[in-house]
């Protein structure tokens, strides 16, 4: 049985099918992979957030009353937290950014520490840099406010 060519219109109805089917084709593929590219990162930032130095440095932020009294109440934690850390029984380090929300604004909040042999976190910078205001340190042994201009 011989198979007969297509017409002109047949053709073309046939390429605009074709290509539908293509573009639908490829924003579901494109789709898939921000989707799990985000979900990648929202699992890797709450991880960053349930580390045992994160937890505290936050409460260490969000318990300054220097802090409150900049950014304003309620305080929130932002969204991204960026930096690493290494993590062993006897020693360990933290290098984190984070960003830190009030009423009244918001600041990035920057954080080094290291771990001792004992096991406990030693905050050598935990930083708040509210956005043209003084910077506000809440280090271990920290004493207060720097200028905007200082750093």
């Amino acid at each position: 049985m011989a198979k007969r060519l297509l017409t002109q219109p047949e053709l073309m109805a046939w390429e605009n099918k074709a290509r539908r089917w293509f573009v639908l084709g490829l924003v579901g593929v494109v789709t898939g992979v921000f989707g799990v590219g985000l979900i990648t990162l929202h699992m890797s930032y709450a991880m960053l957030k349930k580390t045992e130095v994160m937890q505290e440095a936050v409460q260490r932020v969000m318990r300054d009353a220097r802090v409150a009294e900049v950014l304003g109440k309620p305080l929130q934690l932002g969204w991204a937290v960026t930096g690493q850390i290494e993590d062993m029984p006897e020693q360990g380090t933290a290098q984190f950014d984070f960003s830190v929300l009030g009423s009244k604004g918001r600041a990035k909040v920057t954080l080094r520490a290291d771990k001792s042999p004992t096991g406990q976190w030693r905050y050598l910078l935990l930083e708040v840099k509210p956005m043209g205001g003084a910077v506000i340190s809440c280090a271990d042994g920290a004493s207060g406010k720097r200028g905007a201009d200082e750093d």
